[in-house]
């Protein structure tokens, strides 16, 4: 297929675009950060770059021209409701109108597990979103959108629901999860300090390489539309983490827990999805002491 890929210079979407060029896939990447483009372009498969802001709406149909699929990675941001909702879900309705037009047959969107909200016990795909925030609530109004398009069988539509996604950069000159945990995590440790962390506070934490495997087996799913979460099996605590971080250092630091009322028992999310759908099922304990590894290489 030859797919336009945006978002293509994020930490996702660099792992994202790596995973399709070796899938054999023709990529047109775009992305915001002009440094990264080089790298990219460097990669068999990827077959053109270029600098692009998901509202720049004027390039997307000579972009989308000759393509059959869309995997749209790339995040619009705001502050507030209504400029979130202008730079993210109005901007990515222009990108699947242009799409549309362009005889775009399969459209694969990033949403994130913020759509679904406050949380049950057990979350599975099709439970009732409950957003808290205007980033969740941007992203569960575009799936919702992207239903409607699939449903007037504009093209096949399908909505990944990232978690906490982890890992080492995809490209040189990129960065690893932008949140920075990990690094406080491995900082401590390494200078002997205590960890603080919240009580009961985990996820099922994912690698970046698994969840790009996701968006390639998603290009061959024949359903009109469908929702996957992007989560490992596993749930695993910062606590986990921390003794990881002790491990690799060969040193014991204290960890100083703020209750902030979380409950033992964690609220999970069902991704039995992708695994009967595409035979996905992810542990994550051997890629997480990796990444610990590697991130106290750089602390």
């Amino acid at each position: 297929m030859r797919i336009l890929l945006t978002g293509a210079t994020g930490f996702i979407g660099s792992h994202v675009a790596v995973r399709l060029a070796e899938g054999g896939h023709e990529v047109v990447a775009t992305g915001r950060k002009p440094a990264l483009l080089p790298g990219l372009a460097s990669i068999p498969g990827i077959v053109a770059c270029e600098r692009l802001e998901l509202g720049e709406r004027q390039d997307w149909p000579r972009l989308l021209a000759g393509c059959d699929a869309l995997v749209h990675v790339a995040l619009g941001w705001g502050d507030g409701g209504l400029a979130m909702l202008a730079a993210d879900t109005t901007a990515s309705i222009a990108l699947f109108d242009a799409a549309c037009a362009a005889g775009v047959t399969k459209v694969i969107y990033t949403s994130s597990t913020a759509a679904n909200g406050e949380l049950d016990a057990l979350n599975d795909e099709h439970r009732q979103n409950r957003p808290t925030d205007f980033y969740g609530a941007t992203k569960a109004a575009t799936e919702i959108y992207l239903r409607a398009y699939a449903a007037r069988k504009a093209f096949q539509a399908h909505v990944v629901r990232p978690g906490y996604i982890f890992g080492e950069p995809a490209l040189a000159g990129g960065r690893a999860q932008p949140d920075q945990r990990f690094f406080e995590i491995c900082r401590a440790v390494r200078h002997g300090k205590p960890v603080r962390l919240i009580k009961h506070d985990g996820t099922q934490f994912l690698h970046a390489q698994d969840i790009a495997g996701l968006y390639l087996a998603l290009l061959e799913h024949d359903a009109e539309f469908s929702i996957h979460y992007g989560l490992s099996r596993d749930w695993t605590s910062w606590a986990d983490i921390a003794h990881m971080a002790m491990e690799v250092a060969g040193r014991q630091v204290p960890i100083e827990l703020e209750d902030r009322g979380y409950g033992a028992e964690p609220c999970l999310f069902d991704v039995t999805a992708m695994q009967q759908d595409f035979g996905l099922s992810f542990p994550n304990a051997e890629r997480l002491r990796a990444h610990v590894a590697w991130v106290m290489g750089q602390v």
